[in-house]
């Protein structure tokens, strides 16, 4: 048998293995020196397009050899300029995820001639995710913070497998557009008021519109995207990540703004300057919330006198599950369900 490890040596070997693992959180006071690469160019591009982008994504994304780019991802933490977090787990704590928070990343594309430009919304995002401190509050638990950089990766997910779909030889068709932040807030549809009831015995509602007064709803997707074909078609989509932890009233609200914004009045043509919306996409946890959704989908509050809810199309993220990493393009499958159960593909030309 072994020896008996003494107590004290114990408590020594725990506290140098705490360090060691503590570091990987810690930028070093004095980190090697090095030159900035064309790799490390690339990568600050990712993240920038990206927002907050796992390593397993970016290195995809960034393309070349996986250890060179996660190398170079160490070197651009430690240098500053970019910053990391990775979510607490019972055992170790996930890969770290990767995002700006300094202008100094800002400022090298630029001095290499990789921007030519910095709109101001960018900056304006930088010096948030500067003040929230993601790093400090993923190590902090804050639960506010937490929640939003997990929905945060969902928009980021699906970013990642639309792009290494196109990416693909024979996929015939390419991203020609994606736009998600700043730059689709502050949007609002007038729709007539509503109020709810609870049925007798049950806990569900039955809503009806009032006949006089109005009321205002945002429309803020969490992305839109234009997928462009060979064929020379386009398609146009909404997409939003579901985390089920807003009320069902408030996700018939959502429905209910988009379906009178696009299917009503048509706002999305000046508003997004795209026409039409092919789906408002919407990704959620798992099926009994996929259902409640589909179910609140073809409420009369929602979609009126129409028979059938054909804009809203629904996913459940264990659909993707690991599986996206090597096969992105399992978000065009048949896998987005209409509320009558039809299922449909990004790719399908209609309803």
């Amino acid at each position: 048998m072994p020896p008996e490890v003494h107590p004290y040596l114990r408590l020594i070997c725990n506290t140098l293995s705490t360090i060691a693992s503590f570091s990987k959180f810690v930028r070093p006071d004095t980190p090697v020196r090095g030159i900035i690469t064309d790799r490390d160019l690339d990568i600050i591009e990712v993240i920038l397009r990206y927002r907050f982008s796992p390593a397993s994504e970016l290195v995809r994304l960034a393309g070349g050899n996986f250890k060179v780019t996660l190398r170079r991802l160490r070197m651009l933490w430690e240098w500053g300029y970019i910053n990391r977090f990775a979510f607490p787990g019972i055992r170790s704590h996930s890969e770290f995820i990767y995002y700006l928070d300094t202008m100094a990343s800002l400022e090298l594309l630029m001095s290499h001639g990789r921007q030519s430009v910095i709109h101001p919304q960018i900056k304006e995002e930088v010096r948030l995710n500067r003040e929230s401190d993601y790093a400090g509050a993923v190590m902090r638990g804050e639960h506010m913070k937490l929640g939003f950089l997990q929905h945060s990766l969902m928009i980021s997910r699906m970013h990642f497998m639309l792009e290494m779909s196109s990416r693909d030889a024979d996929a015939n068709l390419s991203v020609e557009a994606w736009r998600q932040g700043p730059e689709l807030r502050g949007h609002k549809v007038v729709v007539p008021e509503i109020a709810s009831q609870r049925l007798s015995g049950t806990n569900e509602y039955l809503w009806q519109e009032h006949d006089v007064g109005t009321t205002k709803l945002p429309v803020e997707p969490d992305a839109l995207f234009t997928l462009k074909f060979s064929d020379g078609r386009s398609s146009h989509f909404c997409y939003e990540a579901d985390r089920s932890s807003m009320p069902l009233a408030d996700m018939l609200r959502k429905l209910r703004a988009y379906y009178h914004f696009i299917k009503r009045q048509q706002k999305h043509r000046e508003v997004f300057a795209v026409h039409p919306i092919r789906a408002v996409l919407i990704e959620t946890t798992d099926e009994s919330r996929a259902r409640k959704l589909m179910r609140i989908a073809e409420e009369p509050a929602v979609i009126g006198s129409a028979r059938r809810a054909a804009l809203f199309w629904f996913v459940i993220s264990p659909v993707f599950g690991r599986t996206y990493l090597s096969l992105p393009e399992i978000v065009l499958a048949k896998h987005w369900a209409l509320p009558d159960l039809s299922l449909h593909s990004l790719v399908d030309m209609e309803n």
